[in-house]
């Protein structure tokens, strides 16, 4: 009778295992993905500071020019400044999300492991 129980359990325990282990995959793989995009993020954050230190360091008579795809625009360095901290507003935004995104990955992967946890525990109550 202990053999036919164990019989029983197992596929279920099996196949809860294969899907906490593929969620967990799935999760793992979009985490990389969100700290690959922070760290993009925090790289184009620091380069937009360095070029706006760069802008404040010339002349105001200094003609500047920004990149639009394979052409250059004519614009005051009040115009660059402030292009420059709303990416770096927006990049920041963006990094907010991703961390958010991270937790809530994180979190789901830890409730896949209770529920298994829980139910090993319901199965080994039952024998």
């Amino acid at each position: 009778m202990m053999a036919s129980t164990g019989q029983i359990s197992d596929p279920e325990l099996a196949n809860a295992f294969a899907e906490l282990s593929m969620k967990k995959i799935q999760a793992e793989g979009q985490i990389r993905l969100s700290n690959a995009q922070i760290e993009s993020l925090n790289r184009k954050i620091q380069h937009s500071k360095i070029v706006e230190h760069e802008v404040s360091d010339l002349p105001e008579d200094v003609r500047l020019y920004k990149a639009v795809g394979r052409m250059f625009l004519f614009q005051n360095q009040a115009e660059i400044k402030s292009d420059l901290k709303k990416n770096q507003q927006t990049f920041s935004e963006k990094i907010k999300t991703l961390e958010a995104s991270k937790e809530y990955l994180q979190k789901n992967i830890e409730e896949c492991k209770n529920s298994v946890r829980e139910l090993v525990m319901t199965k080994q109550s039952g024998r």
